[in-house]
């Protein structure tokens, strides 16, 4: 993998222990950079946003450092497509204190889903509405400029279970939004399901079209279809159902073009396995490094 792309892992993908026994298992395996995810941070300090606090950011920098590891990206994955101004005003005092926390860190990217709008945040067809979409373009404005008051940026994840669930709502919102502190996660097996599958370098394809300089980090996965729905997620009424697994694993979703496109953007560009296991990481980091 040329140099403009550095490999990496979720921190809380690995085998359970202390977050410094996870940076080392890591480095160890070759990873250059984590996903660090806030709730990561919060089980294993039993602290909540109260405890993201500038000497616990230290701590960690130091640890990262010992290791020689960065963050691609802080994980906040809170609803901001909740019809509740009540719990809005308590997901944007998340975003608030994880873009600190994330720019003592010294990472530049604050990751999220793009949410469902609904209390509960469950999965169903209300995401697809336009009302939906409006109303996460103004929390999504909101939240970009809190991370952009603290130097760093916000980058959604696009996904079939969430608001922004095709190309096209995403490109919706980032014309919405109008702010260039506002960046993109792209995860391409999470735009996917059962009935578009075999057409998903189209899909990616039409990604890249419309949002391809808004993207600034990868996420690396594979997936399979199973016959049944009885679980919620990538279902879409067909009768089956899309399970995501580490890259590389089952065959499913060819990463390469992707790769290619990311080595010929001429940007530094972190890719993120996901899904993996203990069992599956080193078989998705040596698929990824022979792209």
């Amino acid at each position: 993998m040329k140099s403009n792309l550095f490999l990496g892992v979720r921190l809380h993908d690995l085998p359970a222990g202390s977050i410094e026994e996870r940076v080392h298992m890591a480095a160890a395996l070759g990873f250059s950079c984590v996903h660090l995810a806030s709730k990561t941070i919060y089980s294993s300090f039993k602290i909540d946003r109260s405890g993201l606090t500038y000497d616990l950011a230290m701590h960690l920098r130091e640890l990262l450092e010992k290791y020689k590891i960065t963050v691609a990206v802080f994980g906040c994955y809170k609803n901001l497509a909740t019809p509740s101004n009540e719990m809005l005003t308590d997901v944007l005092a998340e975003y608030k204190a994880c873009s600190c926390f994330a720019k003592w860190l010294g990472a530049g990217v604050v990751g999220t889903e793009t949410g469902r709008p609904n209390a509960k945040n469950v999965i169903s067809d209300d995401r697809f509405s336009d009302k939906a979409l409006q109303k996460l373009c103004l929390n999504v404005k909101k939240a970009t400029h809190i991370a952009s008051e603290e130097g760093v940026r916000l980058a959604v994840e696009p996904g079939w279970n969430e608001v922004v669930c095709t190309p096209e709502r995403a490109a919706t919102l980032i014309t919405e939004v109008d702010d260039l502190a506002l960046g993109v996660i792209l995860d391409p097996v999470s735009m996917l399901h059962p009935r578009v599958a075999k057409n998903s370098a189209q899909v990616i394809t039409r990604a890249l079209e419309l949002f391809g300089d808004r993207i600034v980090v990868l996420h690396a996965k594979d997936f399979e279809i199973v016959p049944n729905e009885s679980s919620s997620g990538w279902c879409d009424g067909s009768g089956s159902r899309l399970v995501c697994h580490a890259s590389g694993t089952t065959g499913n979703f060819d990463f390469a073009p992707v790769i290619q496109w990311a080595k010929s953007c001429g940007r530094t560009m972190p890719c993120v396995i996901e899904n993996s296991t203990p069992q599956t990481v080193k078989q998705s980091r040596d698929y990824l490094l022979g792209l």
